[in-house]
């Protein structure tokens, strides 16, 4: 039985539409997160630079920045469409920090496009509507996923 308005598409409709806006927003991230480090770099005290400039404020703004990634994130996945975008959000950082981890560098290219793995998965885990089935397989896949990498590393 559809739920969903007259006129409205349906939960099986609007989930690949769902995922595939929260890989984008997942694309933006990385870029948003580097102008972050650099504003921090660019506003740090310059006696705090060394030998090799300013990277130790780039560090600590890249750390900061790891966690204000959800707070950006909320209002361009509304911007986007994907409704409700709290619960992606708040998920998310599960599927993040495992990526971080097993990359070898969280500032090296798998690290900073770990966002574009880890928001589509959110959203599909936390779509309305979702049976538990599709929750399942998109925890399942994930979990492959990161046993692939854990191995390959």
């Amino acid at each position: 039985m559809d739920l969903s308005k007259p006129g409205m598409p349906s939960v099986a409709q609007r989930l690949p539409e769902r995922v595939v806006f929260a890989g984008v927003v997942g694309a933006i991230l990385p870029f948003l997160h580097f102008g972050w480090a650099l504003l921090g770099a660019a506003l740090a005290d310059t006696s705090r630079c060394g030998h090799f400039g300013c990277i130790g404020p780039f560090v600590e703004a890249w750390e900061v920045g790891r966690w204000l990634v959800p707070v950006v994130a909320w209002p361009l996945l509304g911007l986007l469409r994907v409704r409700p975008a709290w619960p992606v959000v708040l998920v998310a950082p599960l599927f993040l920090v495992p990526l971080w981890e097993l990359s070898a560098s969280p500032v090296g290219l798998f690290g900073v496009l770990s966002t574009v793995l880890a928001y589509p998965f959110a959203a599909l885990v936390t779509a309305p509507g979702a049976s538990w089935r599709q929750r399942g397989l998109g925890v399942a896949l994930f979990l492959l996923f990161c046993g692939a990498l854990a191995f390959a590393g």
